[in-house]
């Protein structure tokens, strides 16, 4: 009957240890993808725009449980205290097209200086780009969308 016991508890103990492990990675792996969202964003802008020198780019917004809320990034742009939002509607959007411009203070792009013209081949390696865990939501109060 011990033994019975004793075989009960190493298989509960074990079956822990291996649930917390695969917990960790999933985490490891959702930060990953999170992370190439939000350089996703970032290139956007740059394939989109010129004259972008500088980029800080927000942690990625997720839809809730429900579905309510976008798959999305703020991004301020060469120091200007407003933010662009950068994104999809969803993140199965997001991962089928790309993301896209979805919100935009109503001087953008003319009084941030830049251009509007497409180019692919513009990268982020001429663009210091930081990106950070901070909300910038809280600046964005005259989106147009």
């Amino acid at each position: 009957m011990s033994i019975l016991i004793g075989l009960v508890v190493i298989w509960g103990v074990s079956g822990m240890f291996i649930t917390k492990r695969h917990a960790e990675q999933q985490a490891v792996q959702e930060i990953k993808e999170e992370q190439v969202a939000r350089q996703k964003c970032a290139e956007y802008l740059v394939h989109h725009y010129e004259g972008i020198k500088t980029l800080e780019v927000s942690k990625l917004y997720k839809p809730n449980s429900i579905g309510g809320g976008t798959y999305t990034c703020d991004i301020r742009i060469n120091g200007k205290k407003e933010a662009v939002e950068i994104g999809q509607y969803s993140k199965k959007e997001f991962d089928k097209s790309g993301p896209d411009l979805l919100g935009w203070p109503d001087d953008f792009p003319k009084s941030y200086n830049l251009i509007k013209r497409f180019d692919a081949n513009r990268s982020l390696s001429g663009v210091s780009v930081t990106y950070d865990s901070e909300n910038l939501r809280e600046s964005n109060e005259g989106f147009t969308n």
